[in-house]
């Protein structure tokens, strides 16, 4: 018997060295295929750079402060290792207009893969966002691309007004100079109810009653994707049940809610209901124009990606936009004499009323310069490609990091200053067209840039209009990464109405 186990306890042994030994040679050999490019020495064979990438996160950065930092000795291309993955990391703006506007290279396959599910359900699917077969992308892109066109869009300007309008009186009634208001949580609140209005012709009710549940439910499920980028090990921690059930639990809710929107739609048109153009028929003749391909996943995959894409991105950037004014005063008050006398006190601000507002248009490129929302973008290689000098294997992930890339001293000149100036047309300072990118270039050229901006730019021009405000001393700069990134302390502010002249 003993000679047995020992047998058995040998054969193990030898097993596990040679499993061992097999993934330590095609570890080696990862790395080995990318040792002509730049890039700093490895913290560990096993882990890459994942160590510094940690130091730098517990420091309270993002890991594109990390590609800032090495880009200061390494250039503005080169690799990092993450275990066994090698990425190219992009931040010179000629290579990233190569990268992104060439067309030749297609969505990281790795990367946006992980979109599809969450613990194990789906999550955003095969949506326009992470549809990876370029034939399916084009469709989806192709049809609801009209939906989104400016001159579509301007139809809508009544309840862009509106519901700034709604927000405008519900802040009102905390403008006494003394209450703390959290604007990032306003700003989402917002967002969210025009999102679904404009897109799905829902009101969910005044801004000024509690979270609508789909509201709760929808943070519940980006905590939980939160979770999962930051803790890979999350989706198996047994410590982490309640959590993992609470999110899943909010994600069947927020696919079952879409779905019996889809369903009462259907209903109510078969009966002759009448409901404008907005973006929910978009989708659904989606399936309608190619049924052999479309399902209703798919369909429902598209709803959770504009909701996601939508109502972050809005809310994050106002609450930049609110944050950065805060500490630059004299841009605060430049805006303010700008709004002053291009539209007063006008109620209703068009789209040909924004025309007026250059600096406004100036203070939301620098923000986003600085807080590029969606901060970086992914590609693959299909074949070896010159990049440059450098060749870049087959089968590559790409990260260009608009973060990096914007905030980058080879790029910009005091890149950290906030500075709307730079965007003038004569300025002295030309910033290079892929320098900053926040809503990508080329073919994935964000859908909904125009509607985020002129959501945006009017929200905040009723805001000068009617307030005054500071921001709360003490609060941090800090951001956190999660799907995108955002303010850790959310801008947190006093108002007070203005006395106007």
């Amino acid at each position: 018997m003993s000679l047995l186990l020992m047998d058995v306890f040998g054969i193990v042994l030898a097993i596990l060295i040679s499993v061992f030994v097999s993934a330590a040679w095609y570890v080696h050999r990862q790395h080995q295929k990318y040792d002509h490019l730049p890039g700093p020495k490895r913290d560990s064979f096993w882990s890459g750079h994942i160590p510094s990438i940690s130091k730098t996160i517990a420091a309270g950065g993002i890991i594109d402060d990390y590609f800032l930092e090495v880009s200061k000795t390494h250039g503005l291309i080169f690799r990092i290792c993450l275990w066994h993955q090698v990425l190219v990391i992009v931040l010179d703006p000629e290579y990233i207009k190569d990268v992104l506007v060439s067309g030749k290279h297609q969505k990281s396959k790795r990367l946006y893969s992980r979109l599809v599910n969450l613990f194990g359900v789906r999550f955003i699917g095969l949506g326009i966002e992470s549809q990876i077969d370029r034939k399916m992308w084009i469709i989806q892109r192709m049809h609801l691309d009209n939906w989104f066109k400016p001159h579509y869009l301007r139809k809508f300007a009544s309840d862009f007004n509106e519901y700034s309008d709604r927000f405008i009186e519900h802040m009102e009634t905390q403008a006494d100079g003394k209450t703390e208001i959290h604007m990032l949580h306003s700003f989402n609140k917002l967002s969210m109810h025009l999102l679904y209005k404009v897109a799905f012709s829902v009101d969910m009710g005044p801004l000024s009653e509690e979270d609508h549940p789909f509201v709760k439910k929808f943070k519940t499920v980006l905590s939980g994707f939160a979770a999962q980028l930051e803790d890979p090990f999350v989706a198996v921690n047994p410590f982490k049940w309640r959590f993992r059930r609470d999110v899943l639990d909010a994600l069947r809710y927020i696919r079952q809610t879409a779905n019996q929107e889809l369903i009462d739609r259907r209903v109510a048109k078969d009966k002759g209901g009448y409901f404008p153009e907005d973006l929910l028929e978009y989708i659904m003749k989606l399936k309608e124009k190619y049924p052999s391909i479309v399902t209703d996943e798919i369909l429902l995959d598209n709803y959770v990606t504009f909701i996601i894409a939508g109502q972050e991105t809005s809310a994050n950037a106002m609450s930049f936009i609110v944050f950065l004014l805060g500490r630059n005063p004299e841009c605060y008050k430049k805006l303010q004499r700008e709004i002053d006398e291009n539209i007063g006190t006008m109620s209703v601000i068009t789209l040909n009323e924004l025309e007026k507002l250059p600096y406004l248009d100036m203070v939301f490129k620098e923000t986003l310069r600085l807080y590029p929302i969606a901060k970086a973008s992914y590609r693959e290689t299909k074949n070896d490609y010159s990049l440059g000098d450098h060749v870049i294997p087959a089968g590559t992930d790409m990260l260009v990091s608009f973060y990096g890339a914007s905030r980058s001293e080879r790029n910009v000149k005091n890149p950290l200053t906030f500075s709307p100036e730079r965007f003038l047309s004569d300025s002295p300072e030309e910033v290079n067209k892929y320098v900053s990118t926040p809503f990508s270039a080329g073919p994935h050229t964000c859908i909904g840039k125009k509607f985020a901006e002129i959501q945006v730019k009017i929200t905040i021009a009723k805001i000068i209009q009617k307030f005054d405000f500071d921001l709360k001393p003490g609060q941090s700069s800090e951001i956190i990464d999660h799907l995108t990134i955002q303010l850790k302390d959310g801008a947190v502010c006093f108002f007070r109405h203005r006395k106007l002249q």
